[in-house]
C-alpha cells in the first residue's frame, strides 16, 4: 500500500534480497571450507580452499625452469664482464709498453747526440716502439669488436641471448597464467556484508570449473520492487515515503530510492499464462528503520 496524501495509491511489489552464488574458476578438490550456513561474512573473508596437484606441479616446474634459464643468462653476462676486464688490462699494459718504448727511443736519441749510443741501438729502440704501436692498434681493434659483440649480447641481439630471452619470456607468460589459476584455488567473499545461506559441497568433493560452491545473501541491501500504475507517475519520485503491508498484515515504513523506469509488471517466470501482460513504473524502495518481519526474496507485498 503506497500512501500519498491526500491520495492513497494501492499497488503491489516484491521483496528483493540480493544474492550471489560463489563458483569455482578452476578445477579442484575441496580441501577446506571456512564457513557454514547462516554465518556472516565480510568482503575478502576466506570461504574455501581447493587443491589441484597437477596445477601446482606445473607451476613449480615452470618456476624451476625459469630459475635455471635466468642463472644461465646471468653467467653469460658475468663472462662478458670478465672478458671486458681482461681486455682492459691488456690494453692498459699495451699503452704502458708503448710509453716505455717511446721513452727508450727518446733516451737513445739523446745519447746518440752525446756520442754515447749507436745508430743500431736507435734502430732497435724504434723497432720496439713500432711493435708496441702495432700491438696497441690490434688490441684496440679487438676491444672494439668485443665491445660491439658484448653490447649486442646484452641487448639481446646475439643468437644465444635472443634464444634465452625468448624462452624466458615464453615461460614467464606460462608461469603467470598458471600462477593466476593457482591463486584462484582460494575463494573469498565478494564485496559487501553477507550471510551464507546454502552450501553445495563438502570437503573432499571434486568441483569442475564454474560449479557452485555456496550462496551468499546480502540482507543489508534488501529492497522492494514496487510497480506503480502509469497514471500515478507523478507520485513515483525519489524520497517519497510509503507504507508497506506484509502478507501477515503487519506494516513497515519505506521510501523510494530510485525509479528505473517503465517495465513489465511481472518477470516472465512469474507471469500466469492466463494473465494479461501489463506494464507499470518500477520504483525501488528501501525500508526506514528496523523491520520485524522475516524478509524472503520474492515475498509479495502491497
Amino acid at each position: 500500500m503506497l500512501e500519498i496524501n491526500p491520495l492513497i495509491v494501492m499497488t503491489n511489489g516484491r521483496i528483493r534480497v540480493p544474492s550471489f552464488t560463489v563458483r569455482t574458476a578452476v578445477d579442484g578438490y575441496v580441501e577446506k571450507l571456512f564457513v557454514e550456513p547462516l554465518q556472516t561474512v565480510s568482503e575478502g573473508a576466506p570461504l574455501a580452499e581447493l587443491v589441484n596437484a597437477a596445477l601446482l606441479d606445473s607451476r613449480d616446474r615452470l618456476q624451476v625452469e625459469l630459475d635455471g634459464l635466468r642463472q644461465e643468462k646471468h653467467k653469460m653476462l658475468l663472462q662478458a664482464d670478465d672478458s671486458r676486464t681482461s681486455s682492459a688490462q691488456l690494453l692498459k699494459f699495451a699503452h704502458e709498453q708503448k710509453h716505455f718504448a717511446s721513452q727508450r727511443l727518446s733516451q737513445y736519441e739523446t745519447l746518440y747526440k752525446q756520442g754515447a749510443a749507436t745508430q743500431a741501438e736507435i734502430a732497435q729502440a724504434r723497432s720496439q716502439l713500432n711493435s708496441a704501436l702495432e700491438n696497441l692498434v690490434a688490441l684496440e681493434k679487438a676491444q672494439r669488436q668485443e665491445r660491439d659483440r658484448m653490447y649486442s649480447q646484452e641487448q639481446g641481439q646475439s643468437p644465444e641471448m635472443r634464444m634465452f630471452s625468448n624462452r624466458i619470456n615464453q615461460l614467464q607468460l606460462e608461469f603467470d597464467k598458471t600462477q593466476d589459476q593457482v591463486l584462484q584455488l582460494s575463494l573469498f567473499a565478494p564485496s559487501g556484508r553477507g550471510m551464507v545461506t546454502e552450501m553445495f559441497t563438502q570437503p573432499g568433493e571434486f568441483l569442475g570449473r564454474g560449479q557452485a560452491l555456496l550462496e551468499i545473501i546480502f540482507p543489508e541491501k534488501v529492497h522492494i520492487d514496487a510497480f506503480i500504475p502509469p497514471k500515478y507517475q507523478d507520485y513515483a519520485v525519489v524520497g517519497q515515503m510509503v507504507t508497506v503491508k506484509f502478507p501477515n498484515g503487519e506494516k513497515a515504513e519505506a521510501k523510494i530510492i530510485s525509479v528505473p523506469g517503465v517495465m513489465q509488471k511481472s518477470t516472465t517466470a512469474e507471469i500466469n499464462p492466463l494473465e494479461t501482460v501489463r506494464f507499470a513504473i518500477l520504483a525501488q524502495l528501501e525500508f526506514v528503520g528496523n523491520v520485524k518481519n522475516r524478509l524472503i526474496n520474492g515475498m509479495p507485498v502491497t
